[in-house]
């Protein structure tokens, strides 16, 4: 691990410019102990903060609770006073008040009197008494429904079920027309008949008003965004201070299991205190997003990082300048070196000064100087070099057009064809006379479409003019630089190994030509046997050895003649269908030829 870190300190120190060495070196004595203070402060602050913003809430939390609860338990001792009055189980239960009417609306008038009288207009909204139907009052709909209702009720279900001394429903559990949604919380009890426990005579719904609950809710939302909730065991939302609160991503406990004091939990950047409400099947719960607690540490950070980007800027150009005024020969020279590895050999201006930094100046200038002087002679060099090259590969075409030649003028000789074997000779002098070019490596399109012309008038001797030479080139681009002998090898194939493969023994070469932005592109097409796409790619990678006689060398030569001459970007490119033909197109640069 030492040698790693040492290894690594050596490298910086002699890979890293000597002006950024400066640099870094000023800032670092000046940010490190500030970034470390504002770091330390920062942390200390927000731990305050949270701790500040967490007590705060717990605090309001636990007042909410109490406060709260106190409600719901008053609530519920409401609901007792009317289950355990004596006068309403008696006009439920007493069996002479089926057949007397009178009584009945004694009672009726004496029942609703008592309910109205728990309906505060603050907590309590409605007092309703769920009883048989075969009283009078039974359907009253206002403070009386029947019985029968609280069938299929999911709240009055689970009041059956479970059996407990009273239940809080949520909205969703209990259906009333008229009601909207989430107005109102629900409590309902049992009334049991005195003389058999087992009986149920009728039910008590106490409609609680929503926004009381929800006020008292709000109270403990301590931080800005916070929220407070009713939740079921099952995490689901009852009643909250927001409209769009989500529940807890965990189940809460159940009722009676946390009596002694506030649980917290922090959950994806989210706290929580919850408790469960001895009087319900509730548990209050308070979410506090701890982003909205860091919003002031967040400030006091950001405002520290201002004042740490102020004190670095400031320190930045105290040490540029410093750093300049130490370095400013260095880079210069430096730089002047890096235009050298670009090919500018510019020497510096001789500056007053005889320090190390002046002995450099003029040495790099006698190194300028020398380097200048082998450039220019390779450069001479490397041009006669290339031109030779060039010539080696165009004279590799000629030796094999001529060999092919001479081997048709012997074909002929030995067929007894002396005016054939002179208008031979005669074409294939004036094919030399223009492969001569006055010893140009480099000729016009238009030069080298009259030499190919040649070139098919000898192939046309021999087979009996059956091979048809189409040129249809712009003469705008006539004048455009090529390769000599370049038109000639890939002619000679598609004579050779297209038309000739036929039966008819007979077919056209088209030579045409056209410019695509900087390029001239040139295809030469026959209407030969074509290719295979096997031998096409081969032909296109240079790898192709046919067994015919010279196959597919002229092609090689072609491309490297090209390449040597213009670069890699450049060459040929090939396209065959069987039974229908070949095209091999040249892509060169349209430029003109070189002034001799």
């Amino acid at each position: 691990m030492i040698t790693s870190l040492t290894r690594l300190g050596r490298k910086w120190l002699y890979n890293t410019k000597l002006r950024h060495k400066i640099l870094y070196t000023y800032l670092l004595l000046i940010l490190v102990p500030l970034g470390a203070y504002q770091f330390v402060v920062s942390d200390k602050v927000s731990g305050l903060l949270i701790n500040h913003v967490t007590y705060s809430a717990e605090q309001g939390f636990n007042q909410t609770y109490a406060f709260l609860s106190y409600r719901l338990q008053r609530i519920g001792e409401t609901t007792d006073v009317l289950i355990a009055n004596p006068s309403i189980l008696r006009s439920i239960t007493d069996p002479g008040t089926n057949t007397d009417i009178h009584r009945q609306l004694q009672d009726y008038s004496d029942l609703k009197q008592q309910l109205r009288s728990l309906q505060d207009g603050t907590d309590i909204a409605r007092v309703t008494l769920y009883v048989d139907s075969q009283y009078v009052f039974g359907n009253e709909s206002e403070n009386f429904l029947p019985l029968n209702l609280t069938e299929g009720n999911a709240c009055f279900e689970r009041l059956v079920e479970n059996n407990p001394k009273m239940l809080w429903c949520s909205p969703s559990e209990i259906e009333t027309k008229g009601t909207a949604a989430n107005q109102y919380l629900y409590v309902v009890r049992s009334l049991l008949d005195p003389n058999n426990y087992k009986h149920t005579v009728g039910r008590l719904r106490v409609d609680v008003r929503a926004d009381t609950i929800r006020d008292i809710l709000k109270n403990a939302d301590a931080v800005e965004n916070s929220v407070t909730y009713l939740a079921s065991s099952d995490s689901r939302i009852v009643l909250s201070s927001d409209a769009v609160a989500s529940p807890p991503p965990f189940p809460l406990p159940a009722t009676g299991t946390l009596q002694e004091g506030t649980v917290t939990a922090e959950l994806d950047g989210t706290y929580y205190l919850y408790r469960p409400i001895p009087s319900s099947q509730w548990s209050m719960v308070t979410a506090i997003p701890i982003d909205d607690v860091m919003k002031q540490s967040r400030q006091l950070r950001n405002d520290l990082l201002a004042l740490l980007l102020v004190v670095a800027l400031a320190a930045h150009i105290v040490a540029y300048l410093l750093s300049v005024s130490v370095t400013r020969r260095i880079s210069h020279l430096t730089g002047r070196l890096k235009d050298v590895e670009k090919g500018s050999l510019i020497p510096l201006a001789q500056t007053q000064g005889k320090d190390e930094i002046g002995e450099l100046i003029k040495t790099y200038n006698f190194m300028i100087d020398k380097i200048a002087t082998m450039h220019e002679e390779q450069y001479k060099l490397g041009q006669e070099v290339k031109s030779a090259e060039l010539k080696a590969l165009q004279s590799q075409i000629n030796p094999h057009f001529l060999y092919n030649t001479l081997d048709l003028i012997n074909w002929m000789a030995s067929s007894g064809m002396n005016d054939e074997i002179r208008q031979v000779v005669k074409a294939l002098s004036r094919f030399y006379k223009v492969s001569l070019s006055s010893g140009r490596d480099v000729v016009t399109v238009g030069e080298e479409l009259k030499h190919v012309s040649f070139y098919v008038q000898i192939q046309n001797i021999r087979f009996e003019n059956k091979i048809r030479l189409v040129a249809d080139v712009p003469e705008e681009l006539l004048g455009c630089a090529i390769p000599k002998i370049t038109f000639q090898p890939i002619v000679e194939n598609a004579i050779l190994h297209g038309i000739l493969g036929r039966v008819s023994r007979e077919g056209t070469v088209t030579i045409s030509a056209a410019r695509e932005a900087d390029d001239l592109v040139i295809t030469i097409a026959d209407d030969g046997i074509g290719m295979k796409e096997e031998l096409v790619q081969q032909m296109a990678a240079g790898t192709y050895r046919g067994s015919l006689k010279g196959s597919g060398y002229g092609s090689r030569n072609v491309l490297q003649r090209l390449q040597h001459v213009f670069g890699e970007g450049y060459g040929l490119t090939y396209r065959s269908t069987p039974g229908e033909g070949t095209a091999v197109t040249l892509r060169i640069p349209a430029v003109l030829p070189p002034e001799e």
